[in-house]
């Protein structure tokens, strides 16, 4: 039962950033839809040698360590993309983060 809790704390909070986001013009719904979408292909790049494969395979383990990597790989070229997104106002995502956090 306190899966439920932390399922509705977790969509009040990704409502709660949703609407932050939305107020500093710095929302973007088709880059929502990439991230999910980009989620599940790392889950998937995980999850196929354990649903393909025998767990007790002496070939398991490279195979799912070889899939762990690619997944880090992945998502290390993930970061470097997002970092480049254009916003609505012509500025990038890092921009935006460092005209909202000034050094101080």
């Amino acid at each position: 039962m306190m899966w439920i809790a932390v399922a509705i704390l977790q969509i009040v909070i990704i409502v709660a950033g949703i609407q932050h986001e939305q107020r500093a013009g710095l929302w973007s719904w088709s880059k929502f839809v990439f991230a999910l979408a980009f989620g599940g292909l790392e889950v998937s790049i995980l999850l196929t040698p354990i649903m393909l494969m025998d767990v007790r395979s002496p070939r398991f383990m490279p195979v799912f360590c070889a899939a762990g990597f690619v997944a880090a790989l992945n998502f290390i070229w993930m970061i470097i993309v997002a970092r480049r997104w254009k916003l609505p106002d012509g500025r990038t995502s890092l921009q935006a983060w460092r005209d909202e956090h000034p050094k101080k």
